[in-house]
């Protein structure tokens, strides 16, 4: 894996010499640092709770895993187009997931707003991070990545 050269992966490319197994490589260390890199408790004059650092955490380890079990899956298919599978499947089925949690969080602020933030915390100009944050965020990100586990499976399932 190169981190520094990129002409000789360049080079790599071009010879047909990176594998299946060395894409995923840098599809997975691109999504980590990407996640990393646009974590809210990194900025510094942000204030964040428990609850925040315990949702990047769950952010970065279900992405991780989501990620990581897809590409299992592909690999004990065809094991071909790992990435362009992910990439191309993976913006309608982010649309489709939005779409379907759009309503639950709106329930959610509700439920939240009625039943678990204080009418002080309700007059603060910022609300920190709840578990039910957590918990919605959490569920988003497990659904994204089985639906796109489900739907490269169903891809790269060799025909016998």
């Amino acid at each position: 894996m190169y981190l520094w050269k990129v002409d000789s992966l360049v080079n790599d490319f071009r010879e047909n010499n990176v594998s299946q197994k060395e894409e995923f490589k840098y599809m997975l260390v691109l999504t980590i640092l990407m996640i990393i890199a646009t974590d809210p408790i990194l900025y510094i004059d942000i204030t964040h709770n428990t609850y925040d650092v315990l949702m990047s955490f769950l952010i970065l380890g279900i992405s991780i895993i989501g990620l990581y079990y897809s590409y299992k899956i592909n690999s004990s298919g065809d094991n071909k187009n790992f990435i362009v599978r992910v990439m191309c499947l993976g913006l309608p089925i982010l649309i489709r997931t939005i779409t379907i949690f759009i309503p639950i969080f709106i329930i959610g602020i509700i439920v939240e707003e009625m039943f678990i933030v204080t009418p002080i915390e309700l007059e603060k100009e910022t609300v920190e991070t709840t578990l039910l944050h957590v918990v919605l965020n959490s569920l988003f990100i497990v659904t994204y990545y089985w639906y796109l586990y489900k739907k490269v499976q169903t891809v790269s399932k060799l025909d016998t």
